[in-house]
């Protein structure tokens, strides 16, 4: 039995990375705990996702390492310019996709405010329904629908619809259960 080295070495990689996240990256960067208590209500803080994806991360980096060690191993393709070439399209789905997560919302916005609509701001508005869902919503669906696309090698319908109602969920997952949520990239706005 021979252990493939590229998964276990992709594994190992993940893993440091989210015992990073875990031990460095959160606890320098997130004020909140995982879980608050402030006048006895207890609240999810902001550590809960970062920390539940890093842990995620973790798990799947463990099923991959087990995968590597216990599976035999093939013979592996070469990185070749094909293979470059399916990073670079993927890449450039998400990237679009965070183009528009972090500029519909502003630019729509300001598209309001010169044809007279006085609505103010971004900043003043990204916690308002429907302002703080459209750069969500626009670049969530592309970069599902991109990534589909790339997979498939053609834009379809059905993915389109997928892409859209996938995005759905997480707003309705993570938006509408708490009032203190600010869905990317409305936090830095």
């Amino acid at each position: 039995m021979r252990i493939d080295p590229r998964s276990l070495g992709i594994a190992a990689a993940v893993a440091a990375f989210a015992l990073a996240t875990l031990g460095v990256w959160i606890p320098a960067d997130v004020e909140s705990g995982v879980v608050e208590t402030f006048r006895r209500r207890t609240v999810i803080g902001d550590a809960m996702a970062p920390t539940a994806a890093a842990i995620g991360m973790l798990i799947a980096a463990a099923l991959l390492a087990v995968t590597a060690i216990l599976k035999p191993r093939r013979e592996a393709a070469a990185f070749d310019r094909q293979s470059l070439a399916f990073v670079a399209r993927f890449a450039a789905a998400i990237a679009v996709g965070l183009v528009l997560m972090s500029y519909t919302g502003p630019l729509a916005v300001d598209a309001i405010d010169a044809l007279g609509g006085a609505v103010g701001s971004y900043r003043e508005l990204r916690d308002t329904v429907p302002y703080k869902y459209l750069g969500y919503l626009l670049g969530g669906a592309a970069m599902v629908a991109g990534a589909i696309a790339v997979v498939e090698q053609r834009l379809t319908r059905s993915a389109a619809v997928a892409a859209v109602l996938a995005t759905l969920v997480l707003i309705v997952l993570y938006d509408l259960p708490f009032d203190d949520l600010l869905l990317p990239p409305n936090g830095d706005q």
